[in-house]
């Protein structure tokens, strides 16, 4: 099959069959292509043209398969910072020009202290401006819904205090890392709540690294102290409405697993490779909660088209026997992904379809 056939293959988009899928409530006859954010040079590829408008974001998600939009809200965007230092390099998969890339801050943040806490300039939640999801909205055809994209609260602490700061402070300052969640919480999980209120609002994914591919970042104390309560206050209010949950992480859960299934989640997304084994996480935690992913991004980058697609197959059979998967990578579709690599895994997750 060509690259344009691929890119032509028939695709539905039903937000209805990806919750089936997420809840269990569907069979292995359709399972969902899955992505939390595909970077631009590849839906540009993808499309055969510059995106240059929502109606052309959309256009993307749609033809591509999918049956939902994801877009951003709250504090930090997809693949966003706080602060940060950008730098430029050259690399050139989709083109000859330099690629900015944004490093979060590693030392130092704007907030050193707790008078830098209450002096701080923070965003009123309730003045956020979700406009666009109401604007992406206008395009998305009857079936399909959008997953309002927001979590961020370890990683928007760590940010704002930096990353090597937030360490010690957990240790020798916890009343300034506990204020400083607090903040950052109040603020995400009130966006959580306006995005409840939008009918067109499928799902939130609450996106919130945690671990590296040995373990987890912080201990777990922290974690169950002051992030896991918050997911699953947003977890209790998503259960009520019936909106999906669905939590990303990269790394190695496995410490707090029970922590997680405890907050609410329908769905764990990327299971990265290296990090976890997704057959062992299907065989001990598949009962419990949908996987999302895991189609390894390194073999997206480097491997062969033929390569991810047998990888993409045996994850549709391993993982996806009884319905509860959406296959997609094991991160995000980066810029550095070959799009004949894309276009493979898309391939042989819409030709699983038996219905």
């Amino acid at each position: 099959m060509t690259m344009t056939q691929r890119r032509s293959q028939a695709a539905s988009n039903d937000f209805s069959l990806l919750r089936q899928a997420l809840l269990g409530e569907g069979g292995p006859e359709r399972l969902p292509l899955w992505e939390l954010h595909v970077d631009l040079p590849v839906k540009e590829a993808f499309l055969g043209y510059p995106i240059r408008s929502l109606a052309d974001e959309v256009a993307f998600w749609v033809r591509a398969g999918y049956d939902y939009v994801p877009l951003s809200a709250g504090l930090v965007r997809v693949a966003g910072v706080l602060g940060g230092t950008t730098v430029s390099g050259e690399y050139g998969v989709y083109d000859s020009g330099d690629v900015d890339i944004t490093w979060a801050p590693e030392h130092e943040g704007p907030i050193v202290s707790l008078d830098d806490v209450a002096a701080f300039d923070w965003p009123d939640p309730d003045a956020m401006d979700l406009s666009h999801l109401e604007h992406v909205a206008a395009y998305l055809p009857s079936g399909m819904r959008i997953i309002a994209v927001i979590g961020k609260i370890l990683t928007a602490t760590w940010m704002l205090l930096g990353f090597e700061r937030f360490a010690l402070a957990t240790v020798d300052n916890p009343e300034l890392v506990a204020a400083v969640f607090e903040r950052v919480a109040a603020i995400q999980n009130r966006v959580c709540e306006r995005c409840l209120q939008l009918p067109f609002v499928g799902g939130l994914l609450m996106s919130d690294d945690i671990a590296y591919t040995e373990g987890l970042i912080v201990s777990p104390r922290v974690l169950r102290e002051h992030l896991f309560p918050h997911y699953r206050r947003v977890g209790e209010k998503c259960h009520e409405v019936g909106v999906l949950f669905i939590y990303h992480s990269d790394g190695d859960l496995t410490q707090v697993m029970e922590d997680i299934l405890a907050c609410g989640f329908h769905a764990l997304h990327p299971i990265e490779p290296k990090a976890m084994d997704s057959r062992a996480v299907k065989r001990r935690w598949g009962g419990e909660i949908a996987l999302l992913g895991n189609v390894d991004l390194d073999l997206m980058a480097r491997g062969t088209s033929e390569q991810v697609r047998e990888y993409t197959e045996a994850n549709l059979r391993d993982l996806g026997y009884d319905g509860r998967y959406g296959a997609g990578s094991s991160n995000s579709v980066t810029y550095y992904v070959p799009l004949e690599n894309y276009l493979a895994l898309r391939g042989a997750v819409l030709a699983s379809r038996r219905g």
